[in-house]
């Protein structure tokens, strides 16, 4: 009841969002019925809480669309870097990259485990706007976000204060006829007592206020139009996979969306495991004539007996239980759900496995010829790459706005512009041997091998080298490489 009742309450807000849009902005949501349900379920697929969970049948959840977002994430993000230098601008920029890279797994594992993530910067750094708190109300021909309403709250003590904020590109005449487009920020504030009044729950966002009653808001302008924008003023972050719930939705869909019934079967699965298991319990029942005498004479029996009220023979029968467990079953069944949600998930075959020694779920090694599980996330940290760009972008627009670094313009930062990604195929003790061989070649300096492998500082591997060389008499083949 309690979920149901958190999941109705959601849907109320997000009607009242949409209504007070509709209304107050006259602008059209590109946000259908179909997306709202598959948003608050996708939520709660994610926090445990799948629609097929079921106490009465001992069916719970393990969560693994959750483990998924992770594992995701983290290969997306594997040593991710971002470089933009070469000006007080690009380091204003730099800094607007860091703040989003300590925090970009999180991010990037809830954006590919729901329908997309919106990076919103705010003047001062980054807003993370999440499904249900945005709604597009334009898009070009590709599905590309142009205008976008967000919806911020703030809950303090018994009221809570909402903001709507409007992004939209429009065509304005200038008073000598000339026409031009603008890019337009209109932001409105609400303000409502929390909870319910009287037996109703209000129909509104609450009464209009003026944006400096809160001070988190006190220096955002009301209204302002930006000449010279060329992109939107946020990035849309959503894992590059087509939508089937509604094809005309700019909206992305979760990385484990084509697996839902996998993740009921393996759910059901793994619950009648540990169903059985907890069944397992070996126990003997004998006569309940036999537990009452040694209670009667303080006498301790061993835990796993158990008194036989009635039946036939009850007094002289003696029944052992002796549970059975299709382990090897119930593991060569997960593994084969296991393998359909990793390829459905556009990972390699057997990319997520059970191991049978720690009965512990995992996500395999990335293998150089797993060519499906690289080409999704491939194309996942193009998509990454892209947004962070445009959310940089942004950034440079709004510093015009509320930074006193001199202004640059955006093609000349842009070239500046480096992303690293990490090897998702890396293996340390491969790298490792190639690099003893290049020593041994005399491709590289001994020093260095040290340094990576062995964790040492530059000054001590050289100060290592140099002993080891003292005490040799001869003189190495390679000694003028490790001088290097």
């Amino acid at each position: 009841m309690k979920m149901g009742l958190i999941t109705w309450i959601k849907a109320v807000w997000n009607k009242l969002f949409r209504r007070e849009i509709e209304e107050r902005f006259q602008a059209d949501i590109q946000l259908s019925d179909a997306m709202e349900r598959a948003i608050n379920k996708f939520y709660s697929i994610t926090a445990g809480r799948p629609p097929w969970v079921d106490p009465d049948d001992d069916i719970e959840s393990i969560n693994f669309a959750g483990y998924i977002d992770d594992v995701t994430a983290g290969l997306v993000t594997l040593d991710l870097g971002i470089d933009i230098s070469g000006s007080e601008r690009a380091d204003y920029l730099q800094k607007q990259a860091d703040y989003v890279l300590k925090v970009i797994h999180d991010k990037v594992s809830e954006a590919v485990g729901n329908c997309g993530i919106m990076f919103k910067p705010n003047g001062q750094n980054v807003d993370y706007v999440e499904p249900g708190n945005f709604a597009p109300t334009e898009t070009d021909s590709n599905g590309n976000i142009l205008g976008c309403v967000f919806q911020t709250q703030i809950h303090r003590g018994d009221y809570t204060y909402t903001r709507l904020e409007w992004h939209r590109f429009e065509d304005v005449t200038s008073e000598d006829g000339t026409p031009s487009r603008v890019y337009r920020i209109t932001n409105y504030a609400y303000k409502k007592r929390t909870g319910k009044i009287g037996n109703t729950v209000s129909t509104s966002p609450g009464d209009q206020i003026a944006l400096t009653e809160v001070k988190e808001w006190a220096d955002i302008q009301p209204d302002i139009a930006i000449q010279n924008v060329e992109m939107p003023l946020f990035a849309y972050f959503k894992n590059p996979a087509p939508n089937r719930i509604d094809r005309t939705s700019p909206l992305g869909v979760p990385v484990w969306h084509n697996a839902l019934k996998e993740l009921k079967d393996l759910d059901v699965a793994w619950s009648r495991k540990s169903t059985e298991v907890d069944d397992s319990k070996h126990m003997t029942f004998v006569a309940q004539a036999a537990i009452q005498y040694a209670d009667q004479h303080g006498v301790k029996l061993p835990r796993f007996l158990r008194g036989l009220e009635t039946g036939v023979d009850a007094d002289s029968t003696i029944h052992e239980h002796v549970s059975t467990l299709l382990t090897d079953q119930r593991i060569a069944d997960i593994n084969s759900i296991l393998s359909l949600i990793s390829t459905k998930c556009g990972f390699s075959q057997g990319f997520f496995q059970l191991d049978e020694k720690t009965g512990v779920m995992t996500a395999t090694q990335v293998e150089a010829d797993d060519q499906e599980t690289i080409r999704t996330i491939k194309n996942i940290r193009d998509a990454l790459q892209d947004a962070i760009t445009q959310l940089l972008y942004g950034c440079n627009v709004m510093a015009d706005l509320y930074s006193d670094t001199p202004p640059e313009l955006w093609e000349t930062l842009k070239e500046s512009l480096i992303f690293n990604f990490g090897d998702i195929v890396y293996n340390r003790q491969e790298d490792m041997a190639n690099w003893w061989k290049y020593r041994l070649q005399g491709d590289v300096p001994a020093y260095l091998y040290y340094v990576k492998f062995e964790g040492m500082g530059i000054d001590e591997a050289k100060a290592m080298v140099a002993e080891a060389r003292s005490e040799n008499k001869e003189e190495s083949l390679f000694d003028r490489f490790d001088e290097e």
